[in-house]
């Protein structure tokens, strides 16, 4: 593609290794114009921090800072492995994302200047500048506790269940076979040192598709946590050394979290159950990279992406970022007026429709963000101060003008 216009805790956790998951996909479109407003809320510190011109200050141009990124996590940042292993249920030829266009890791990897990213299980593809290892409907659990759990919602899925250990072993793979091929350790680690690594979310499909068992979401919560740990020791052994963790959304504002009967509301008017998880997901996450950073010191810039707060700013201001709704799907049930999603016609299915302005709107299928929505956080996570330390910190440290 191209350029486009504390509570502190400690925890123990057990490493696992599991078999590894697998929404209807859109082709993809040319981006609009999209034009950021300041804030006129002098109150909020996340405003009045973000560069709204979109663009790094000279001291931290981007350009030429990573020459690689390795991208792991679920639907939300997997660019085509869900498709190139067709295991979509409503997937169409040249379909390959669950919105109508961009992700939030096609964003990072334009600002960066980096031309591709391809998906790991691409034919022939150029991984020189990078690989993306992240797989939609990865989950946290083996097939056979879904099973026994009676987990049965494949969701827009057609059959498998793909483990986040999957990811890791793909990654060794390439490491071993790829990358680091014919090298010795230290030009392998060096390599590493130089490229992005961007972990998007774990946990989410779970998270999904236990609202209607009876799963402890507490479960799913550790689970996940022991798959990123697990993850991110791998990636710190092999070299990386500059690692960007996102934390997740706020679930229970979902459509799909808002279409459960009969659920207590927040202050946010969503679901506080599966509120109160996601934000327990996020504190032990914070704590686990903490841990990390303490370990590793300053050989290493691990930076928390908090999709939480990113998220609830924009809802919280809808007319300030060019949003109508904060609740609907675009391409859903639209006979259900409220939320425009049901399970049982999901997006792409037959009797489910699509909006006529998808950037409008920050749902897409009530599962899935738009491209609209994945434009204004990536502007948030890269410009903004929502990244924990800041990505513009992380480039600095790159660059040699700051330490980790």
């Amino acid at each position: 593609m191209g350029s486009k216009n504390h509570f502190h805790v400690i925890i123990s956790f057990i490493f696992i290794s599991l078999p590894f998951s697998s929404i209807a996909l859109h082709v993809i479109t040319p981006i609009k114009e999209f034009k950021i407003l300041p804030s006129t809320d002098p109150s909020s510190s996340h405003f009045n921090s973000i560069n709204i011109k979109g663009h790094y200050s000279s001291k931290t141009n981007s350009n030429g800072c990573f020459n690689k990124i390795y991208a792991f996590g679920d639907s939300y940042t997997d660019t085509g492995n869900a498709q190139l292993l067709n295991i979509s249920k409503n997937l169409k030829k040249g379909q390959e994302k669950p919105n109508n266009g961009w992700l939030l890791i096609d964003f990072v990897r334009d600002a960066l200047n980096i031309s591709s990213l391809p998906p790991y299980k691409s034919v022939n593809a150029n991984f020189s500048s990078g690989v993306n290892f992240a797989m939609a409907g990865a989950t946290v659990f083996t097939e056979e506790f879904l099973s026994q759990h009676k987990i049965n919602s494949t969701l827009m899925w057609k059959y498998g269940y793909h483990s986040f250990q999957t990811q890791i072993e793909w990654y060794n793979k390439f490491v071993s076979d790829i990358a680091c091929k014919g090298k010795n350790n230290e030009s392998c680690k060096a390599d590493m040192e130089n490229s992005l690594f961007w972990v998007g979310e774990i946990g989410i499909d779970d998270y999904v598709r236990a609202l209607r068992s009876k799963v402890s979401l507490w479960w799913i919560k550790d689970m996940a946590m022991a798959h990123t740990s697990r993850l991110l020791a791998t990636l710190l052994d092999s070299g990386a050394k500059y690692i960007v963790v996102e934390g997740l959304p706020p679930l229970g504002c979902y459509p799909f979290a808002k279409s459960a009967r009969h659920f207590v509301k927040d202050d946010m008017n969503c679901n506080a159950k599966i509120n109160r998880v996601t934000k327990a997901h996020n504190h032990y996450l914070q704590d686990m990279l903490e841990g990390f950073r303490r370990r590793k010191g300053a050989n290493v810039s691990i930076s928390y992406a908090d999709y939480f707060d990113a998220y609830k700013v924009i809802t919280g201001n809808l007319n300030k970022f060019g949003f109508e709704d904060a609740f609907k799907a675009c391409c859903g049930h639209h006979r259900n007026k409220i939320l425009n999603f049901s399970f049982k016609i999901l997006c792409g299915m037959s009797g489910a429709e699509t909006c006529r302005d998808p950037d409008s709107y920050i749902h897409w299928d009530g599962i899935h963000l738009t491209e609209a929505m994945y434009r204004q956080l990536s502007e948030f996570f890269l410009h903004g101060n929502f990244c924990k330390p800041s990505f513009i910190h992380l480039i600095r440290v790159k660059k040699g003008l700051l330490r980790a």
